[in-house]
């Protein structure tokens, strides 16, 4: 086989290296004279690598003697990235484990003298956080690590103690709302744990105030302001002056690259759902810090959905005989269109048939610790993304089943009191069936103004609605939104009046309207509380994805038709079955054998065979497009980019994908050494290849110390090395790696020269080409 020679391409000195030794993954000669020498001996580049490699062994060492068990995949990726001093999103299932790898890495962090932020949506969580802190700080023999928690569940004396320890902690934990107020919590950081990540963009203070923890300069944010200014006139100059608008993208992203090497703090976010709005804060967050979080995820359900209709009269009779029979360790939800009352209500019902339980409409503490402990056998609480029984509960050992109250749902009035972008949209989606074919430009139009509106602030949303109450026009923006929401709003009325849509709306099997009081409303089925409150019976542990139970009592049979038409598209797949058809004895042994377990792995006792839950895969291909569709193609991606290289982060069933494209070709024959850069030694050809760097403008090579092309003074270059640099990054992080380049000549030229490049850095590797039908 003929042997090419790859300048400038060793992976630890950036010398010349040859295939040979790059098909070994061994660096070259020079690095290392004899292939039986040990790497650990190398100087240069890999040298980094090693050392990770250490810390993410140290850090598997914390886990066995935490958890019982080793990191999987996906834990190793943010060990490595943690080590490696990246900022990255948490890209995983609800209860994978995500907060006790915060926590092991903040003391193993703190340990070693840098300071945590570990921030949590509600003081609920904050305070079982604090607790499995200080349980891991001792089982690990971190006690001489300070740690400070500050939230509203603390007593007066609490809170003043914990804001004096605050100034010398090595780890503070603590909650938007408590961080804004408290300044003596906002000490100097070197990491910020971000534990679901829409409360805290959900306020710019906040953001505002983590950036100066992190000791982010004022004069760092005015360059990415100006970077990000530089883009927006790129799009305008798009058409009129392509060459001006590809030169200002390219002088962006140097500056954006520049004022990211100097930032040295981490931001590591996680949660179960990233809806943040796009606001200025949130972009620089994201161009100082380089990822961008996706959206919502949701994989690894091991629940038994069943429903079950009964008649009006025995509905509430229902429910208290399945509760009866699933007996301790259950949460019941009621639907928002119900509310608290309702709430109370059942639990008085549910206590008067013998059944300890109690409402659960605030974060309460002991309440919450009496359910732990065995004491309260059932809380009953809203079925609501923002309820705390729903996002701030995670007992694998102790929950059992999930019971519903009726559909989850909410009621939506067709008024200018509940004027909201977002969920109009959502019930435009909902009757677009019923109402399209006969109002089609109407209706496109209140869609496109709804979408230009729909990240209106809430200042600008209760300006509008007071506006439209009180008969006043607006200026600038909120006049925009008031009119839309006007137009909007006489639409809804006009085809909800029209009895032939009326009619339509009567035989739809998924839409629920109504009138009341002279206002006409919407129920619209709430899918994302349905898979966060049922989810809380299902969790990730060491031994696998414990078993729910979920029962749902309709209440109404439209909504729960839509409900799991959304469902399906949010969820590989759902099944509901009839309760009745279901033998529940023998599913809650198998319930209750998961929850053994669980109690078991909790104290270190269980005994696993070795395997993996989720791996880590880097996918290459050849185009940026194919990269984002293929991406795409599994959910909603989170963007990452590494260098100059984007990358798409997705979940698949079991594994975490990260999707990018070489662009192209990355190598190509040099043009100052043998004849076209190909060399004949011994009679045999030796190819001499570099990294591409050409003029966008003339398409000429560029010498590599040149920074403008000497032909004719493009400043817009192509460049393959930071692309290079960039996958060697991610090749050292992943589990495996497939190259899935186009199924040609190029395809297969562009796959050889990947492949020798990153085997140095991982040899799990798999090659195929790439059709996209």
């Amino acid at each position: 086989m003929i042997t090419a020679i790859f300048r400038d391409l060793c992976p630890n000195c950036g010398g010349p290296i040859s295939s040979e030794r790059l098909e070994l993954g061994l660096p070259c000669e020079k690095c290392l004279p004899h292939i039986e020498d040990k790497f650990p001996r190398i100087r240069g580049k890999l040298s980094r690598v090693w050392e990770i490699e250490k810390g993410v062994r140290e850090i598997d060492e914390l886990f066995i003697r935490a958890i019982g068990s080793r990191m999987w995949g996906l834990q190793r990726l943010w060990a490595r990235r943690f080590l490696n001093k990246e900022s990255f999103a948490m890209v995983a299932p609800t209860g994978s484990g995500k907060t006790t790898m915060q926590i092991i890495l903040s003391l193993y962090a703190a340990d070693r003298g840098q300071r945590i932020l570990i921030m949590l949506p509600t003081s609920l969580l904050a305070h079982q956080v604090h607790q499995k802190v200080l349980e891991l700080r001792s089982k690990l023999g971190y006690n001489d690590v300070l740690v400070s928690a500050y939230h509203s569940l603390l007593t007066d004396k609490q809170k003043r103690l914990e804001l004096e320890n605050a100034v010398n902690a090595s780890i503070i934990i603590t909650t938007p709302i408590s961080l804004m107020k408290r300044e003596e919590l906002q000490q100097p950081i070197n990491v910020a744990f971000i534990d679901d990540v829409d409360s805290f963009l959900r306020r710019s203070k906040s953001v505002d105030v983590v950036l100066r923890m992190l000791n982010v300069t004022p004069e760092e944010v005015a360059l990415i302001e100006k970077a990000q200014k530089m883009e927006s006139e790129a799009r305008k100059l798009a058409k009129e002056d392509p060459e001006k608008a590809r030169q200002l993208v390219s002088e962006a992203a140097k500056l954006k690259t520049d004022v990211r090497l100097k930032v040295k703090g981490q931001v590591i976010v996680s949660g179960a759902t990233q809806t943040a709005r796009r606001t200025k804060r949130v972009r620089i967050l994201n161009a100082l810090f380089g990822f961008t979080v996706g959206g919502k995820v949701e994989v690894g359900r091991n629940i038994v959905d069943m429903y079950i209709k009964p008649p009006k009269e025995l509905f509430e009779k229902t429910i208290v005989d399945v509760v009866k029979k699933l007996g301790t360790g259950g949460l019941v939800f009621v639907p928002m269109d119900k509310g608290a009352e309702y709430v109370k209500r059942i639990t008085d019902i549910l206590k008067q048939h013998g059944v300890n339980a109690e409402a659960y409409l605030g974060t309460r503490r002991r309440l919450f610790e009496k359910f732990i402990v065995g004491d309260v056998d059932v809380l009953v609480g809203i079925a609501s993304y923002r309820s705390p029984l729903t996002r701030g509960i995670d007992l694998p050992e102790r929950v059992r089943y999930a019971v519903f109250t009726g559909v989850p749902k909410f009621r939506l009035r067709i008024s200018f009191e509940e004027f909201h972008p977002s969920r109009w949209l959502i019930l435009l989606n909902e009757i677009r069936d019923a109402v399209y074919e006969k109002y089609p430009y109407e209706f496109d139009r209140v869609l496109g103004g709804l979408i230009k509106v729909r990240l209106a602030t809430r200042d600008t949303l209760e300006a509008v609605r007071e506006a439209l109450k009180t008969g006043r026009t607006l200026t600038g923006f909120p006049e925009f939104v008031r009119k839309v929401a006007e137009d909007s709003l006489n639409f809804l009325i006009k085809v909800i009046e029209d009895e032939e849509v009326r009619e339509r709306l009567r035989r739809s099997e998924t839409i629920t309207f109504g009138e009341k009081a002279g206002e006409y409303f919407f129920i619209i089925p709430d899918a994302t509380a349905y898979i966060q409150a049922s989810g809380r019976t299902s969790r990730l542990y060491v031994g696998g994805i414990t078993k729910g139970i979920s029962v749902l009592v309709i209440d109404e049979i439209k909504a729960f038709n839509a409900l799991i038409r959304d469902l399906k598209w949010l969820l590989e797949t759902v099944e509901f079955r009839k309760y009745e058809e279901v033998d529940i004895d023998k599913l809650m042994r198998e319930v209750d054998e998961d929850r053994r377990k669980v109690r078991l792995a909790l104290e270190g006792k269980l005994k696993t065979k070795e395997r993996e839950l989720m791996k880590t895969t880097l996918f290459i291909v050849e185009s940026p497009n194919k990269a984002r569709t293929i991406a795409r193609l599994f959910g909603r991606p989170t963007r990452k980019t590494v260098g100059t290289l984007q990358t798409f982060e997705v979940l698949t069933e079991n594994r975490l994908m990260i999707v990018t494209a070489t662009g192209g070709h990355i190598l190509d024959l040099v043009s100052d050494e043998g004849l076209f850069g190909v060399n004949v030694v011994d009679r045999v050809f030796q190819p001499v290849y570099k990294p591409i760097k050409k003029c966008i403008r003339c398409g000429r090579d560029v010498p590599e110390e040149e920074s403008t092309c000497p032909y004719c003074g493009g400043k817009v270059l192509i460049e393959s090395k930071p692309v290079i640099k960039a996958l060697r990054h991610l090749a050292a992080q992943v589990d495996e790696i497939l190259v899935g380049t186009d199924p040609d000549s190029e395809g297969e030229k562009i796959a050889w020269d990947v492949t020798l490049l990153l085997k140095p850095l991982n040899k799990n590797m798999r090659i195929g080409g790439l059709v996209l039908v």
